[in-house]
């Protein structure tokens, strides 16, 4: 008798549970959850490892563009119409920070911007926001071109036919450099991707990112166990924390003309001027008379910005150059474009202004290519949104799919499929504001995405000007992406030829050329034997001057004569030769 009250007891119990927590409530469509793992089963993401942004598509095909998806217990409403979503991003007393956000980041970053809400928001937000005004960035323009001048003399000075195999942890680095010297004046020396003693402070900063993919996609109570349990985390994490304190210190160390000076061009030099002169006493008022951050509190903001910032910019990278390896006459526009505006090697901040094309790239990349799944908001009250009709109540969760938006052809004149990044001049300059989402929107939407694009600019015309990205291959080129912070490309394989510089040129200087096979495709072989690396070219050449045969099979490269594998063999075999 004990023994079968105690099963109907635990049958009634997950019966409640199921009936709460994984059954479709309201009108709204979807498919019916299961237990404990939501649609996750079904949907293909945990047994065929179908990404977020597959399964939003396929489900707005089936359901349209609002329904209901569950991630395990967690129940998400995805709204992809325009007017839904302007709705949401404009009535910012209804919908907050999601509540995944907090939950997840907050076991890293408690006291973080991304993380906060109500009037601890609007105190950090009085603090954090101004530091990424255009006219603070641009101050950083020389440094962004000398990290990216770093990166690109790594890649010349490595042997012909070099294999990289970590092209989007290259773009990594070089972001995380430009983020150490930005952020806090630090040389993290990432570029250096061959010194096997970084320095500690750059292995504990990888270490926590590391961190943060396995707590953002876990349940909280793992991540809080793991932070909380695991030796490495809490030693990193003890690393930066004694190297952000000894920072501020030196900070607050300089001069008052000093600090005033560094403040044009270091964030943590203005976070310092910010910092509350005695702590105690603002502990004890109420959070809307507080002013200042305290030191812990700028900690937790240096860390929100490293993992908001980097991470995003560095795979909009990667995107980028796996477009170019793709679409060659993108490429060839956006070098004309520079062409026109400047005649030698030297890049001025007049001249970045004026890359309009330029612009028009960067946004196809973010339209065409998954960078995030979307945003999350959560409702502080209940409400009914005003095209669908559909009523959401107070502690429910909206997803905004970006993939969704940008691809869905009711928003935009040309084909949605294709790239092309024309249409950000013609037929789609003036589209939908709500169809092109990257950095999210509304109050809580990337306060940092000037200087991301900024940064972005500078280094891909930076990259430019030196290097002309080649496809290298369908098959070991075929992009495909994986899921960490940011959804980054998995396959990209490319060649990179480094291009005579016109000021060399002018000179009469040695053509600086070199042909570097770049990949990152997590461990596949490159097909020495391929078909057109193999066909013979019979080229007239001058065995006495290997110079004038590399000008002149360019030119044939250029004008379509001779293929790029072509071209790189024949540079292979007469490197080979010996010299006259």
């Amino acid at each position: 008798m004990v023994v079968l009250l105690i099963i109907s007891v635990i049958f009634l119990l997950l019966l409640y549970v199921k009936l709460k927590y994984y059954t479709l409530r309201g009108p709204i469509p979807g498919l019916s959850p299961h237990f404990l793992f939501g649609n996750l089963i079904q949907s293909g993401m945990l047994l065929h490892g179908k990404s977020p942004i597959e399964i939003f598509s396929e489900f707005k095909s089936r359901y349209g563009d609002i329904f209901q998806f569950w991630f395990g217990p967690t129940r998400y409403i995805i709204v992809g119409n325009v007017n839904d979503i302007q709705h949401i991003f404009t009535n910012r007393h209804i919908y907050d920070q999601g509540n995944m956000f907090i939950e997840q980041f907050s076991t890293l970053f408690p006291n973080g911007y991304i993380t906060l809400t109500g009037s601890k928001h609007k105190r950090h937000a009085a603090i954090a926001m101004p530091l990424f005004r255009r006219a603070k960035i641009i101050n950083n323009f020389d440094l962004i071109v000398d990290c990216t001048d770093k990166l690109l003399s790594n890649w010349s000075a490595m042997p012909s036919h070099h294999v990289h195999c970590d092209i989007v942890r290259q773009c990594q680095n070089l972001l995380l450099e430009i983020f150490g010297l930005i952020s806090f004046d630090y040389n993290l020396d990432t570029l250096n991707e061959y010194d096997s003693n970084k320095n500690e402070l750059t292995r504990a900063l990888h270490v926590f990112m590391s961190s943060c993919v396995l707590v953002f996609y876990s349940p909280p109570i793992v991540g809080t166990l793991y932070t909380n349990l695991n030796y490495r985390h809490r030693q990193a994490k003890a690393i930066i924390e004694r190297h952000i304190y000894q920072l501020m210190d030196n900070e607050m160390a300089q001069t008052r003309e000093a600090r005033a000076e560094r403040k044009r061009t270091c964030l943590i030099a203005s976070l310092v001027a910010s910092l509350q002169e005695d702590e105690e006493a603002e502990a004890k008022k109420s959070e809307d008379e507080k002013t200042g951050l305290s030191r812990v509190e700028l900690l937790h903001e240096i860390l929100a910005f490293m993992v908001a910032g980097f991470e995003t910019t560095s795979t909009v990278l990667a995107w980028f150059i796996h477009a170019m390896s793709k679409y060659p006459d993108v490429q060839h526009k956006m070098k004309e474009e520079l062409m026109s505006v400047s005649v030698n090697q030297n890049l001025t901040l007049n001249q970045l202004d004026s890359l309009v094309y330029l612009d028009c790239v960067i946004n196809e990349i973010l339209r065409f290519y998954p960078i995030t799944s979307g945003t999350v908001r959560t409702l502080t009250v209940d409400d009914r949104l005003p095209k669908s009709s559909f009523q959401l109540n107070k502690g429910d969760s909206v997803l905004i799919p970006f993939y969704n938006l940008a691809h869905d052809t009711q928003h935009w004149s040309i084909d949605t499929e294709s790239f092309a990044p024309e249409r950000f001049l013609n037929e789609d300059k003036n589209h939908h504001p709500y169809a092109l989402l990257p950095f999210g929107g509304g109050h809580r939407q990337c306060i940092g995405q000037a200087l991301a694009r900024f940064e972005l600019k500078v280094i891909i015309a930076r990259m430019l000007q030196r290097v002309t990205f080649g496809d290298g291959g369908p098959k070991i080129n075929s992009g495909g992406y994986f899921t960490g912070l940011t959804i980054q490309p998995k396959h990209v394989v490319f060649n990179q030829l480094f291009e005579q510089q016109r000021n060399e040129r002018d000179a009469n200087k040695p053509v600086d050329q070199q042909i570097t096979l770049i990949r990152d495709d997590a461990g596949d072989k490159v097909d020495e034997n391929d078909e057109e690396q193999e066909q013979a070219t019979n080229v007239v050449r001058n065995p006495n001057d290997k110079l004038s045969n590399y000008i002149a099979w360019l030119g044939m490269c250029k004008d379509g004569a001779i293929t790029l594998e072509q071209f790189e063999k024949m540079v292979l075999q007469l490197s080979q030769e010996p010299k006259k």
